[in-house]
């Protein structure tokens, strides 16, 4: 009895606060011409909570307990307000008008090198730490993208990166650096994107209905954007990991001036295991670099690159299935952008970059695929953009490219048939030369909020291909409109022009897809929000081939959709929960039918959770995270084969209806662990453990097939797996920095 009393004096002082009655802080912020300011950020200083203001420039912090605060109000291009309140028995209205500053160019450089605009819908971002936790053991943050909803790849853990979006092909997608166009962004054909997470400051995409800014691609948008180094004091880490060793140096040139970063990584498996390994053993080795200067408060100018190198030399007489006897590849890749960012008139803002792309790569695959591209692009992108007022902004553009691209190899005739060591498969030859100009494009387009509570994005794109008289006029449109003050309905549609391949020519037209998007967003808290959104891609003149290879504007197709995120983006418990449902069909070439995309997934499910455990300094032993992340998808079509015939001369395969057949369903759970342990302030170590798999799903990723006589129907089916359980690890250590 004693001890029950002694709890309930304990729980008093908590008792008092949870009885306390909570009060809402609300009001409108606007300009000196009493215009509304939209995004404006308004916190209380003492507790953290805040919100951001609405179309209609109005705010609302609810749940405040009595008290004395301080409310801070502060919007890019103006100046900061600080209001001291006190809270005591009644809801206060704070209003706050706020004067115009000069534009700070890190603060506008932030606001106009998103992709994601106020009104942009289907989008989603991450930071370098969020990034850092969920990127995997192979250290890609590619592999956090694929957990969004409508982003579906491959399922293993050294199965290609490629992300296919909402039923589109990988090579839909278009892939930025700071505004800039990758073209191959991976390494192994795919199995690694170049993306070195360290050297990222955070990454943007956008699955559908993205502006006029951005062209010459039909599904999504990627803008990866680096960071500078250190202004302020030097840094860097050394680390291992599960699969490659990296380093990093950052600091100022002269301090608070200019600076430098250089980042290293390399692969070290092919250090330990020689040519006689039973299984393929990559090599890459890649230096990220960027030097930064401040000229004076209005300009700024950028170098950064990436050099890569990438080797693989696996024979093998008997392979397991799903590897091919032999695979030999080697490739160098190499990219710089010179940037200069200019701050003028107090309210805008220039971009102007110089870009070089050089690749090289040559690949003997099985019997099947063997290819020798020699590639190299340079050209310029200009942006500017001008903030009108707060609630207008007009944006505007330029880029040129010109290249040349020499390709010589064997790709099999029926991209459906992925063998890679089926001798029956029928080839075709492909020797490309192109030289000139790649690309001319423009663009223009406005963001803002002409009424209350409604704000658009209406643009215009031109993009043109000299050589190949591509000539490309995309229109694009979205549209948002406050219900109240946590939710919003928001609506986009456009045109989403590309090119043709290679394989293109004058007789061709750019391939088609219209967007058309729905969606509902509400924000539930400061940290947690949710949408869904339904849409519609119609496909129109994709490129189409017969047997003679005769290329036309004749394919077509459609995907059709719905979409729903619940993120948390704040707190010890952050994370996200998704569920797509979706249908991609299209016309098959060397098929006058419509079926099943191959890229088509109809449920894609992902569950990502992560834990900040609260510890003190000395309690290394505690992990500081632990992250989970489940993902179950249905699988994708496939072309069976159904028997052999041999006339004599070998055995040739007798193949099924094309993708009639579909793998079993995709289920996959990972669990990370880190530990930080702080030795002194200026040395941090930290290390983590992962477990792939740990339900050890026997996932399917594709068959391959013996013939003989010895065989039912001739033919033996065998299927390859998606990798067991694996467990592996890493450790870091960080010195320096700010």
């Amino acid at each position: 009895m004693k001890k029950l009393w002694l709890i309930c004096i304990l729980l008093l002082p908590f008792a008092k606060i949870l009885a306390q009655e909570k009060f809402v802080i609300a009001g409108t912020v606007t300009d000196e011409n009493e215009e509304p300011l939209i995004g404006a950020t308004v916190h209380l200083v003492e507790t953290f909570q805040g919100n951001i203001t609405n179309l209609n420039g109005h705010y609302q912090i609810p749940e405040v307990l009595p008290g004395q605060y301080h409310l801070v109000i502060s919007v890019i291009g103006y100046e900061s307000d600080t209001i001291a309140i006190e809270v005591v028995e009644e809801d206060l209205t704070i209003p706050a008008q706020l004067k115009v500053q000069v534009m700070a160019l890190q603060d506008v450089e932030v606001v106009v090198d998103r992709i994601i605009e106020r009104t942009s819908i289907s989008n989603i971002s991450f930071g370098k730490k969020a990034l850092q936790t969920s990127q995997g053991l192979t250290e890609d943050p590619l592999r956090t993208l694929s957990a969004l909803p409508g982003v579906g790849r491959d399922g293993d853990l050294f199965s290609p990166s490629q992300i296919y979006v909402r039923g589109g092909a990988p090579e839909e997608n278009l892939f930025l650096i700071d505004n800039n166009k990758v073209y191959f962004p991976y390494y192994f054909g795919g199995q690694k994107s170049i993306f070195n997470t360290e050297t990222t400051e955070s990454i943007e995409l956008l699955t559908g209905g993205f502006s006029a800014a951005y062209g010459n691609h039909m599904s999504s948008v990627m803008n990866v954007k680096t960071r500078d180094g250190s202004f302020i004091n030097p840094g860097g880490h050394i680390s291992l990991g599960f699969y490659n060793a990296s380093a990093l140096f950052e600091g100022p040139i002269k301090k608070e001036r200019s600076s430098v970063l250089v980042a290293f990584r390399r692969t070290y498996l092919d250090l330990f295991l020689d040519e006689s390994a039973e299984f393929p053993v990559p090599y890459f080795g890649d230096v990220t670099y960027q030097i930064s200067a401040i000229l004076n408060e209005n300009n700024k100018l950028s170098f950064s690159g990436l050099s890569s190198e990438e080797a693989i030399d696996f024979i093998a007489a008997d392979p397991e299935p799903g590897l091919p006897d032999r695979l030999d590849t080697e490739g160098k890749n190499h990219f710089q952008s010179l940037q200069l960012q200019t701050a003028f008139r107090s309210n805008c803002y220039n971009k102007l970059s110089v870009t070089n792309t050089l690749n090289r790569n040559t690949s003997q695959v099985g019997n099947n695929l063997f290819l020798d591209i020699d590639a190299w692009q340079m050209g310029f992108r200009d942006d500017f953009t001008c903030f009108l007022t707060n609630r207008h902004t007009l944006k505007a553009g330029l880029a040129w490219q010109y290249g040349t691209f020499d390709f010589n190899g064997n790709l099999p005739l029926d991209p459906l048939q992925t063998d890679l060591n089926d001798t029956t498969i029928v080839l075709r030859n492909l020797d490309i030369h192109e030289e000139g100009e790649i690309i001319r494009s423009a663009y223009l387009l406005y963001d803002g909020s002409p009424i209350k509570r409604i704000g658009i994005n209406v643009g215009l794109r031109l993009d043109q291909n000299p050589g190949n008289k591509y000539t490309d006029l995309s229109p694009r449109f979205s549209v948002n409109y406050q219900l109240a003050e946590q939710s919003k309905i928001r609506f986009s549609t456009g045109l989403y022009h590309q090119f043709p391949g290679s394989e293109g020519g004058s007789d061709l037209v750019s391939s088609l897809a219209v967007h058309y998007i729905l969606g509902y967003e509400y924000r539930f808290s400061n940290s947690i929000y949710g949408w869904i959104e339904g849409y519609y891609k119609d496909y129109e003149d994709l490129v189409y081939y017969d047997e003679m290879l005769n290329y036309s504007n004749e394919g077509h197709g459609s995907v059709r959709g719905v979409e729903l995120l619940i993120r948390k983006e704040r707190g010890n418990l952050r994370g996200w929960i998704s569920y797509a449902l979706s249908h991609s069909e299209r016309r098959i070439p060397l098929l006058d039918k419509i079926r099943d995309f191959e890229f088509d997934q109809r449920h894609i499910f992902n569950l990502v959770a992560e834990y900040h455990i609260p510890r003190g300094e000395k309690q290394w032993y505690i992990p500081a995270l632990v992250q989970m992340n489940f993902r179950y998808a249905d699988g994708r079509p496939y072309t069976p084969v159904t028997g052999a015939v041999n006339d004599g001369t070998g055995w040739t395969a007798v193949r099924g209806e094309p993708l009639s057949l579909r793998n079993t369903d995709y289920h996959n759970l990972n669990v990370r662990v880190e530990y930080r342990y702080s030795e002194t302030k200026r040395i941090r170590i930290s290390s983590f453990f992962e477990g792939w798999n740990l339900i050890n799903a026997r996932n399917i990723l594709g068959r391959a097939y013996r013939y003989g006589s010895e065989y039912p129907n001739n033919v033996k089916e065998q299927p390859y797996y998606t990798t067991p359980i694996l467990m592996g690890g890493g450790f870091r250590v960080e010195f320096g920095g700010e």
